[in-house]
């Protein structure tokens, strides 16, 4: 059987199931319309429209499945298209897109620069190259690729899409060099932009979720409560808008309140953080098999398919060293996202692992590189302070589990608690470490 035979096969399915579905959303709608003009047809056009909308199915979901099918509509889109022809930029540039779904960076990379080689004079495409070199932990580089998205015309104003981009591209790295205010500033310039262009519900939703990720990392549970409730106006349903309202219980404590809203958002689409997250409520509560279940539930989630075990790779070695099981393929999973990922975000979970480990002083020489870009997020400064405490560095964990309790007091929902005790226990190490000198 040909590759054209089976493509023409797989729309047929996909046509079949989706009637199937009964209510469709617009995406759904779009992909149905899409297909039909796709098929049988040899118009390059036609399958990045369709490669598009089942990108954008993705965004919605973070179903793979979606983004494996818009590869395969966008690669049979580029096989139409003259090499070097500047209609290739399009599908090159939602391929580039549907690479940074997958996890797939370095591709992204690629491919975005392959669209603007092209010289088409779309500047999009310089906002997902900044996205891989960020992921991949290039932040000067990224910061100016995002820089470039404003480039136009002398007295011309910048197009609403490409402000977007680069303001809410711009306050991610904002947050990671320290700078919460300016990017929460920046998050919300980039929603009147969203508004006033009648940006996609998803999209919408999407940048109300990111303002609310800040807030909650700056401890302002008030503030993160009204942006995801927000995400939830514009996007009814929205799994990130949901998961975000039951972190927001858990920090007040609403327990029973978290559980729903986190059952809700797995029934939305089940993520490993999502599951854990959930499971971790029925631990505090002492619900152990309830707790058991969900837990079970991560690992079957992560080794699901071969695509999610890639994706997934620094959710399960957060889930295994939280939980104090598989700590060597904890470590393992660190290792290899960093070789993808080189982000601050990996060097915390690989840290973190090195620490669950036992190996302590290469856990503190790799925390302090997460720390390196002045981030604060109070699981950094936790993590780091423990560390330090068990290296014997005890001023240094004073000051960092201080930092962690001072960006956010309800970080985590067994490790707020767990850096306040780590505190009270510092002041009397630290007292006998100093008897312990002036008898010497």
């Amino acid at each position: 059987m040909g590759r054209t035979t089976r493509w023409r096969i797989l729309l047929i399915f996909i046509s079949l199931t989706s009637a199937a579905l009964g209510q469709q959303s617009a995406t759904d709608r779009a992909i149905a319309n899409y297909q039909a003009q796709a098929h049988g047809s040899n118009n390059s056009a036609d399958y990045d429209k369709l490669g598009a909308a089942y990108l954008q199915k993705g965004r919605e979901t973070s179903d793979f499945a979606y983004y494996e099918l818009a590869e395969k509509a966008l690669t049979k889109s580029l096989e139409l298209v003259p090499p070097m022809d500047m209609s290739a930029a399009a599908p090159l540039t939602h391929l580039a897109a549907v690479y940074m779904g997958e996890h797939r960076f370095s591709d992204a990379a690629e491919y975005a620069e392959r669209a603007l080689a092209l010289g088409a004079g779309d500047l999009s495409p310089f906002g997902l190259l900044g996205d891989a070199h960020a992921d991949m932990g290039n932040y000067d580089q990224a910061a100016q690729d995002y820089e470039k998205l404003l480039l136009h015309q002398s007295g011309q104003e910048t197009p609403r899409g490409l402000s977007y981009m680069h303001d809410s591209r711009v306050s991610f790295l904002r947050f990671i060099r320290g700078d919460g205010a300016g990017a929460i500033d920046l998050a919300r310039k980039a929603l009147t932009t969203a508004l006033d262009s009648h940006m996609p519900r998803e999209n919408l939703a999407w940048t109300y979720f990111q303002l609310g990720e800040y807030l909650f990392q700056a401890g302002d549970l008030t503030g993160a409560e009204a942006a995801y409730q927000a995400a939830l106006n514009a996007l009814p349903g929205y799994y990130r808008g949901l998961s975000g309202l039951a972190k927001v219980r858990v920090a007040q404590g609403k327990y029973q309140e978290a559980i729903d809203l986190y059952k809700k958002t797995i029934d939305e689409i089940p993520i490993p953080e999502y599951v854990a997250a959930l499971g971790d409520i029925y631990e505090k509560l002492g619900q152990q098999d309830d707790a058991k279940k969900q837990y079970e539930l991560v690992e079957y989630i992560g080794y699901l398919t071969n695509l999610n075990q890639h994706a997934f790779n620094r959710e399960l070695a957060v889930f295994y060293v939280d939980h104090g099981v598989k700590l060597p393929e904890s470590l393992e999973l660190a290792q290899r996202e960093l070789e993808v990922r080189s982000d601050v975000y990996t060097q915390d979970v690989l840290a973190w692992s090195l620490y669950k480990s036992g190996r302590l002083k290469e856990a503190a020489n790799v925390v302090d590189k997460a720390l390196s870009m002045g981030t604060k997020d109070a699981m950094f400064y936790f993590h780091a302070g423990l560390i330090h405490r068990d290296i014997g560095d005890l001023h240094g964990a004073r000051e960092y589990l201080d930092e962690a309790l001072a960006i956010n007091p309800h970080f985590h929902i067994f490790y707020a608690d767990a850096a306040s005790r780590a505190l009270q226990e510092l002041t009397p190490r630290q007292t006998a470490a100093k008897l312990g000198l002036s008898r010497q």
